[in-house]
């Protein structure tokens, strides 16, 4: 069993039982700062960003964290906006065949004013290890987001709250989030954020995202604790139809991609 590289991913904090890495190319590109978008892709980050939606979307991505098989992740989202808020599903997969993690959530956002979002989601978790079996257990995120003028939005997100027990001597990672989004322009978007995982320090994430023209966007990002630097651009198709591609990098371990296929 490989398991090298699951005690090497676990080290580094990237991911935990119950805990599956997040999969998002869209917001990778912006250094994973997405607390505070509005964007189909907030069904991965802070479901309170789905709320600008005015009709079904879906999104498809994938990503191989530092080029192994081993320690790639697979995710769906769909987000379905009615009169009465927006529901919105997720499936993740994180693994390989001897260490395979699932998340499944449902999640519901609603505008409580015009400028103030609120959103809610409840996530099953199971790990499965052939030597020692399935453990499932179900937890729940929440977040808001609030226009604070035509350009700026803040948003804040918690994970994990309840601290739900995964064993005598371990509980899921609660990891709290708070940043802004700054449309400096038609073409210029500014994202940062800052994220705290109660066992580790904290993290500071900014990216860009830079349109140079219709139907382009380029997008640079980085992160702290640990270092790390992003990249990733994205394509309209028409029709509703949006590709994104993207790349981080980390000094010791290396590249990861990941690509993304949205339809609204």
């Amino acid at each position: 069993m490989k398991l090298s590289y699951l005690f090497f991913f676990l080290f580094l904090g990237q991911a935990a039982f119950g805990q599956i890495p997040v999969v998002n190319p869209t917001g990778a590109g912006l250094g994973h700062a997405t607390v505070g978008l509005q964007h189909a892709s907030a069904i991965f980050s802070n479901q309170s960003g789905l709320v600008g939606l005015n009709k079904l979307a879906v999104v498809a991505a994938a990503e191989r964290r530092f080029m192994l098989s081993d320690l790639q992740s697979a995710a769906i989202g769909v987000a379905l906006p009615t009169r009465s808020g927006t529901f919105g599903f997720q499936a993740q997969s994180f693994g390989y065949e001897d260490f395979k993690q699932q998340k499944l959530g449902l999640a519901y956002a609603r505008k409580l004013w015009s400028v103030v979002a609120v959103s809610a989601q409840f996530n099953y978790f199971q790990t499965r290890i052939p030597e020692y079996g399935n453990r499932g257990i179900i937890s729940f995120e929440a977040g808001a987001q609030a226009k604070l003028s035509k350009t700026v939005t803040i948003g804040a997100h918690i994970q994990n709250p309840a601290q739900v027990e995964v064993t005598d001597s371990e509980v899921l990672p609660t990891i709290l989030r708070l940043g802004l989004v700054w449309e400096a322009s038609e073409k210029l978007l500014i994202a940062s954020e800052i994220e705290k995982d109660l066992d580790f320090p904290f993290r500071w994430k900014t990216g860009v995202d830079y349109q140079p023209k219709e139907p382009l966007h380029l997008r640079v990002g980085f992160a702290t604790e640990p270092a790390m630097m992003y990249f990733g651009m994205g394509f309209s198709f028409g029709k509703g139809i949006q590709a994104d591609m993207s790349g981080s990098f980390h000094q010791t371990l290396g590249f990861s991609p990941g690509a993304a296929v949205l339809w609204n």
